[in-house]
């Protein structure tokens, strides 16, 4: 006997888009608090707070993340990969193998993320070896979920690298 068949037609899934809210808190935002990012998509501000900064391997990389400061179901990561070690008092450090991630807790799936083969890059301008402080910023382009290209700009962040 063979089984029935379901013929049952179901539209499509519409793709998950993300469109940033008009939040005030990013809108003013400088970002010279500790622990604090901020970046424009599309000239659309978001900022948060990192809840975690921590360098990694033989402190030629480091990472951030951290929720939204407008939406603490969505949140930024920004990983970096150095041609330095951070060992000592540097300025003007730049990095263009970074991967940046924003991501969503609701539907656990990133709303934009960068891509290998696209270009964002990163720069310290200051890392205190001393105080293991970091600032820096961040631009470049990044996939968003709907499968547009979207320019993240005028990115910045202040970070204690432990």
């Amino acid at each position: 006997m063979t089984p029935p068949v379901d013929t049952t037609v179901r539209p499509a899934s519409p793709p998950v888009t993300y469109n940033f809210p008009v939040c005030s808190i990013c809108a003013t935002s400088t970002t010279t608090e500790l622990s604090n990012w901020s970046f424009k998509m599309e000239n659309l501000p978001a900022c948060g707070k990192a809840d975690t900064a921590i360098m990694l391997g033989n402190r030629t990389a480091f990472t951030f993340f951290g929720p939204s400061s407008c939406s603490i179901d969505t949140g930024m990561v920004i990983t970096v990969y150095l041609r330095d070690t951070l060992n000592k008092n540097l300025s003007y450090i730049s990095a263009d193998k970074a991967a940046f991630y924003y991501y969503d807790h609701v539907t656990p799936s990133y709303i934009m993320m960068s891509q290998a083969y696209a270009p964002f890059s990163v720069i310290i301008q200051n890392y205190d070896h001393q105080t293991k402080i970091a600032t820096g910023t961040f631009e470049g382009v990044a996939l968003r979920s709907d499968g547009h290209w979207v320019s993240i700009n005028s990115g910045k962040f202040k970070m204690k690298l432990l």
